[in-house]
């Protein structure tokens, strides 16, 4: 088991540096500081590597970076989401990573932190999935800390544990160090896509695209 997630961080951490450090071309700068700076990124990114949705096997990764406070966020969710899931994720061809981007206020960032306090329990993506199914009005406070922990309950997690970790910011580093690596892709706005192959060909996507526009880079980069 230890094995096969140091694989899992291998992978994706590399597939996430590739796909950053690419489409960012003025963040790597001269061609003999790539390689060290990809390596060093590289490490950086396997202490922070995100859960990964599908097999680690994967050819190809989707790195989406997102809001859950967006509302084209929660678009795509809805409707795009599913039919990647069920036509490339289940299948085993494409992985997802998410990579936060809490730029819409204080619930974001709130939100971001709970879904790793998640993850201690197993559950990163059950709760994930829950803050868009229940996403309420921008900073209305439908994700402050109270409702945060009530999330928890309903997904059968040990509260004190959840509690602690929420109420001591244990993650904010973490969302931080996640918003700086996807503004530094480029990306301006949520959600953005970069779809990465193992050989490092990618396609960006912005913005909340239907099924097809997925549909057609996925094949392209398998």
């Amino acid at each position: 088991m230890a094995d096969k997630k140091k694989a899992i961080v291998a992978i994706v951490g590399i597939a996430i540096v590739v796909a950053l450090a690419a489409s960012f071309s003025s963040y790597i700068g001269q061609v003999e500081q790539k390689t060290q700076s990809i390596e060093t990124e590289s490490q950086i990114l396997s202490m922070n590597v995100p859960p990964v949705l599908g097999s680690e096997y994967a050819s190809v990764t989707i790195i989406e970076m997102g809001d859950y406070q967006c509302e084209m966020c929660k678009r795509w969710y809805d409707d795009t989401r599913p039919k990647i899931i069920e036509n490339f994720i289940d299948t085993g061809k494409v992985n997802l990573v998410f990579i936060d981007l809490p730029i819409l206020g204080p619930d974001s960032h709130i939100a971001a932190e709970a879904t790793y306090c998640a993850n201690d329990q197993d559950k990163y993506w059950d709760y994930h999935a829950t803050l868009y199914d229940y996403q309420g009005h921008m900073n209305s406070g439908w994700a402050n800390s109270d409702r945060l922990k009530a999330f928890a309950f309903n997904l059968d997690m040990n509260m004190d544990e959840f509690e602690e970790c929420l109420d001591s910011s244990k993650y904010e580093e973490r969302i931080e160090f996640n918003a700086k690596k996807a503004k530094s892709g480029g990306a301006n706005s949520t959600p953005t896509f970069i779809i990465v192959n193992s050989v490092g060909d990618q396609q960006k996507i912005i913005g909340a695209h239907p099924y097809s526009v997925f549909e057609t880079a996925l094949n392209a980069l398998l």
